[in-house]
């Protein structure tokens, strides 16, 4: 069956930009934990808001987690007919996942978020008469900056049942038997910002704690991670149906380290040419009033060398790397000088002379940053 909603996200590039920046936010939070060196692929406005696909060294899922995420104008989450309505949706990505053409380990299995960065409050008021007398008792579980991850397998009995109540009201939850998923379902809270402008200051934030020193400039970081989901952004779902094993609406978990990558060994590079241009200059031959150009054009060498089609800067990368070690200088710009220097005496470059130094220069700090830590 076609299901046309699963485009609506194309259709609205706001909506787009939050599911983007919540992405990485749980990947940012949790990066340490859970997304440093492992291998998954990450997935957009796609059967889910947010799906991330945790595979092993063959390819096959291990485990998905999907995210539903909600902001809320005012209030908090309430047990009701909206979050009956969301928690279907969610559900039926569930058992779609089951069926889902992807291979699969024998160990596969799923959890359903729902996600917010507005307080999810789940509760039931149970009257009782004890004795003649009338009394109620609460059942509460809150889903908060405190208490940020519930289960719903673990929720009391009494507000497992008042959930099941609302969603069996729900004529999609009866017809298509998704009472099997809600075992997998999970409620979480986001510490996270209401505007994308806020949400990107957070980000930012996020990036220069776990990466420190190695990132010079936070904006330009998250710009470099922002291109990543240029093309997942304007791809629509072939045939309106979404499948897990749909690369054009897929981010590599390779590519966002080669994104992470090329950002702190920038960073480095920056900031020894920012320290130290006057004496790299001199070094390179680089006169005052092309210091700009040279610097931009080190600045796009670190992307080019990620592209199979540049042969020429492809070569002088693998020329560094197989020469650095052999340098004789004690310093950054002597020992780039030393490579200019032995690549002119041994080989030939259709680049012009600045840019040759400068994918040199680019090249040597992408090379000793494989040695790093």
């Amino acid at each position: 069956m076609v299901d046309q909603s699963v485009n609506a996200g194309i259709r609205a590039l706001q909506g787009f930009a939050l599911q983007r920046n919540m992405a990485l936010f749980i990947i940012l939070d949790n990066y340490d934990s859970r997304f440093n060196g492992t291998k998954y692929f990450l997935s957009l406005e796609h059967l889910e808001d947010i799906l991330f696909c945790y595979l092993d060294n063959h390819g096959k899922a291990i485990k998905v987690e999907t995210y539903q995420s909600k902001k809320k104008s005012s209030g908090s989450w309430k047990i009701g007919v909206d979050l009956a309505e969301i928690i279907v949706k969610i559900l039926k990505v569930g058992k779609s996942l089951i069926s889902d053409e992807h291979p699969k380990c024998s160990s596969y299995s799923h959890d359903l978020y729902f996600s917010s960065n507005t307080t999810i409050q789940l509760e039931k008021i149970i009257s009782e008469k004890i004795n003649k007398i009338k009394r109620s008792k609460t059942y509460t579980k809150t889903v908060n900056e405190e208490n940020s991850i519930v289960i719903y397998d673990e929720l009391d009995l009494n507000i497992k049942k008042a959930i099941t109540t609302t969603l069996e009201k729900n004529e999609s939850y009866n017809n298509e038997n998704l009472y099997e998923q809600l075992g997998n379902l999970k409620f979480l809270y986001i510490d996270f910002n209401k505007t994308n402008k806020e949400q990107e200051n957070q980000l930012r934030s996020k990036l220069e704690d776990i990466f420190d020193r190695k990132i010079s400039d936070s904006k330009a970081a998250l710009d470099s991670i922002f291109r990543l989901f240029k093309d997942v952004e304007l791809t629509y779902n072939q045939k309106s149906i979404a499948r897990l094993t749909d690369k054009t609406k897929q981010i590599q978990s390779n590519e966002i380290n080669d994104a992470i990558e090329i950002i702190t060994t920038k960073s480095k590079a920056f900031k020894f040419w920012r320290d130290h241009k006057r004496e790299v200059g001199i070094k390179l031959g680089i006169k005052p009033f092309e210091r700009e150009t040279f610097e931009m054009k080190f600045s796009l060498a670190f992307d080019l060398f990620k592209s199979k089609d540049e042969a020429e800067h492809q070569k002088i990368l693998n020329f560094v790397r197989y020469n650095y070690l052999q340098c004789n200088s004690f310093n950054e710009d002597e020992c780039i000088e030393e490579l200019v220097k032995k690549f002119n005496d041994e080989s030939s470059s259709n680049l012009d002379d600045q840019t040759l130094k400068a994918t040199m220069y680019a090249a040597y700090f992408e090379s000793i940053n494989k040695m790093d830590d």
